[in-house]
């Protein structure tokens, strides 16, 4: 993981508790539907159109490799934060959310110590405690 935050962090600029929030789903929809990184996968993700939630969707994108230029990422202004990955060869999907009471943890974190710490927060969160499987709209 701490190679991967590395690299999220040169992508994104810095690290905080939404973008590796959305590298973690991503990560997790990716094993479940055994799906595979970039052409494999797509997935429509509901979020905030500002930072800090919207960096949601930076993270998913350095998971998946889905990016808005190849049209397998879009994006949805709501206010609930969640994402729905779909395997392009089986057609399999997994609706995933997050869960509020552990990013207000991690918001908390964010305001008492630092970006990084909330970012090491959210990666060390054990994934029940993170995520939330949600059925698909």
């Amino acid at each position: 993981m701490e190679e991967q935050l590395r690299f999220l962090k040169g992508f994104h600029g810095h690290l905080g508790p939404y973008v590796t929030a959305g590298l973690r789903m991503g990560q997790v929809a990716l094993k479940r539907l055994q799906a595979k990184p970039h052409q494999g996968v797509e997935t429509d993700v509901w979020c905030p159109v500002s930072p800090p939630a919207s960096c949601i969707l930076d993270g998913i994108q350095v998971a998946t490799g889905c990016t808005l230029g190849k049209h397998n990422l879009r994006h949805h202004v709501d206010d609930e934060v969640k994402a729905l990955f779909r395997n392009r060869y089986t057609n399999e999907v997994i609706m995933l959310g997050l869960r509020e009471e552990a990013m207000a943890r991690a918001m908390t974190v964010l305001d008492q110590q630092s970006d990084t710490a909330a970012s090491e927060f959210v990666a060390n969160m054990p994934e029940g405690d993170l995520l939330e499987e949600l059925q698909g709209d």
